[in-house]
């Protein structure tokens, strides 16, 4: 499936909110005092990437970067090479969409950490997704930044959507991103207004992260999905989009569809909570034995169906 280009934190020219986290990590790489392995933490879509990539335009090419504005020149050289991963002061690795970074993968990282470059700028290694390595991946890692070169950064993108191993963490600098409810709906305002996005749901009536709202708006009206409509029709457009498209975002849908379906339960006082909870628990579950298993997507559907329809 053909995503927008904004869908891609690596496309994102101009910074929206975290600035304040933006003047702190400049301070510290201007200082010399960055942290040679370094965790953003929260949840996806809050921005994480987009912080970090921003901090990688000023590094490698200031003068191209407008501090006033936190954006960068369409025409910056080295934003090409970055979003193309050619730059060689720059190494990125993400274990996103489940595809799990290989213990081969951090062998090779290995190897080029320790390869010459002409630069005389720092290297970078940006490790996103790191809850979707697997841990024998994180256990030889953690050999590596537990002995960080000179002029090595390893900064990790922690989403929280997993636990990391202690190990691993404790060796970390971990900043946290947060986003206030102002924060929140201001970077998604912002974001509407840049990209001409055609609202399906209100912000404020859905507490997403600005990334997760903005693409979830998209593909649910690229998909004639609405949130009024069937809870089960809308549930299998989902599974047929992540059956074509293996897509990770397709499963956050999926989820976020469950909650705002057994919320609109809930607000109109048709069940009791611990119904509510019971039927929250009973659809994660098959949904979760249908992707583990490859189970029959009609009899998925059925099932729910049966489940919230006898009641």
């Amino acid at each position: 499936m053909i995503f927008p280009l904004y869908f891609k934190s690596k496309n994102s020219l101009k910074l929206f909110g975290l600035i304040d986290n933006f003047i702190f990590l400049k301070k510290l790489y201007l200082k010399n005092k960055l942290p040679k392995v370094l965790m953003l933490s929260g949840i996806k879509g809050s921005g994480k990437s987009t912080l970090v990539n921003h901090l990688m335009y000023y590094i490698f090419d200031k003068d191209n970067y407008n501090l006033e504005s936190n954006e960068l020149k369409s025409n910056s050289k080295f934003y090409n090479q970055f979003k193309d991963n050619i730059n060689e002061n720059i190494t990125y690795l993400s274990g996103e969409d489940f595809k799990n970074v290989k213990i081969e993968d951090i062998r090779d990282l290995k190897t080029r950490i320790f390869q010459t470059i002409i630069s005389d700028k720092p290297r970078f290694i940006i490790l996103d997704d790191v809850e979707l390595f697997n841990n024998n991946s994180l256990n030889a890692l953690l050999k590596i930044i537990e002995e960080p070169t000179k002029n090595n950064y390893f900064i990790l993108i922690n989403n929280k959507t997993k636990p990391i191993i202690e190990t691993v963490k404790s060796r970390c600098l971990d900043i946290k991103i947060i986003l206030n409810e102002s924060k929140r709906t201001t970077i998604i305002e912002s974001l509407i207004k840049k990209f001409k996005i055609n609202l399906l749901f209100d912000p404020e009536f859905y507490p997403l992260s600005p990334g997760h709202f903005i693409k979830f708006n998209y593909l649910f009206n690229e998909n004639k999905i609405s949130l009024d409509n069937d809870f089960i029709k809308n549930l299998g457009i989902l599974l047929n989009l992540y059956k074509k498209n293996k897509e990770v975002i397709f499963i956050d849908m999926i989820l976020f569809l469950t909650n705002s379906y057994l919320n609109k339960l809930k607000n109109e006082n048709l069940f009791k909570n611990d119904k509510i909870i019971e039927y929250k628990s009973f659809i994660f579950e098959n949904i979760n034995k249908f992707f583990r298993y490859n189970l029959n997507q009609n009899a998925l559907l059925n099932t729910i169906n049966n489940k919230i329809s006898d009641e």
